[in-house]
């Protein structure tokens, strides 16, 4: 009997151990902060753990180690030709101080980096540069890692969007419209060019070869297709009498 209660009780131990007993998986790009009826105990790498204890009182918070992305913007700046625009971007960055992160949000940090390199990127550039999404020196775009406060680091930054208001919109278009029609009237005016050289070309081709224009009367007949009748002969665009017709002379041959 003795034996037995003491099996019952080591069996009792061990489902008491097993209820009590909680299994944690923390992924290999995130850590995970085990928190214990409320209040921060310590964090948990990648891997299986487990921990003892209640299940009601035990909260693992999960932090992603990965790269981030977020969309930042507009924000409001000013070039260095002193165009007042928006610019948008979007922005890489990964926690590097995971306990830093769990009393520091990661949002407000990360903005207010992206929006003190966009103020300084744009005042470094003109519109032109900013629109054509190119920089005069080709420097990146890409915050300095003193400029970003918190527990996080900018890994890269890319420059997503440029918005003009309306009144300098209007006026880029208009002067974008003023060019490409400026391009199609420069273009007509050198095929009319290009035209007008070969028709001079032939003339004179044509006048110092006669022959040539007989030939080319022959090949225009040929290729009018049936109804053309050519009459070939000293007469043939004699005048008659009566009606003002050409007159067909014995001389002539038709075909």
């Amino acid at each position: 009997m003795e034996f037995v209660g003491i099996a019952v009780l080591v069996i009792i131990a061990a489902l008491a151990v097993k209820l009590s007993m909680h299994t944690f998986l923390i992924a290999p790009w995130e850590h995970g902060a085990l928190y214990r009826d409320g209040g921060f105990e310590r964090l948990l790498p990648p891997g299986k753990h487990h921990v003892f204890g209640s299940g009601r009182g035990l909260y693992v918070h999960r932090i992603s180690t990965a790269p981030q992305y977020v969309q930042i913007g507009p924000v409001e700046v000013v070039t260095a030709d002193r165009q007042p625009i928006r610019l948008s971007a979007t922005v890489v960055y990964e926690v590097t101080d995971i306990l830093a992160s769990l009393s520091q949000p990661l949002a407000e940090p990360v903005r207010l980096s992206v929006s003190q390199t966009l103020t300084a990127f744009a005042a470094r550039h003109t519109l032109d540069e900013l629109l054509a999404r190119t920089t005069a020196d080709g420097e990146p775009l890409r915050a300095e890692p003193e400029a970003v406060a918190g527990p996080a680091r900018i890994t890269d930054l890319v420059l997503a969007g440029v918005v003009m208001p309306p009144e300098l919109r209007r006026a880029v278009t208009e002067v974008e419209r003023a060019r490409l029609e400026g391009q199609a009237t420069l273009e007509r005016a050198r095929g009319e060019h290009a035209a007008l050289r070969s028709l001079a070309n032939a003339a004179r081709l044509l006048k110092d070869n006669p022959d040539l224009m007989n030939l080319r009367v022959l090949q225009a007949v040929g290729t009018a297709g049936k109804g053309a009748t050519l009459v070939i002969g000293d007469g043939a665009l004699a005048r008659s009498p009566i009606g003002g017709q050409p007159a067909v002379t014995s001389s002539g041959s038709s075909s």
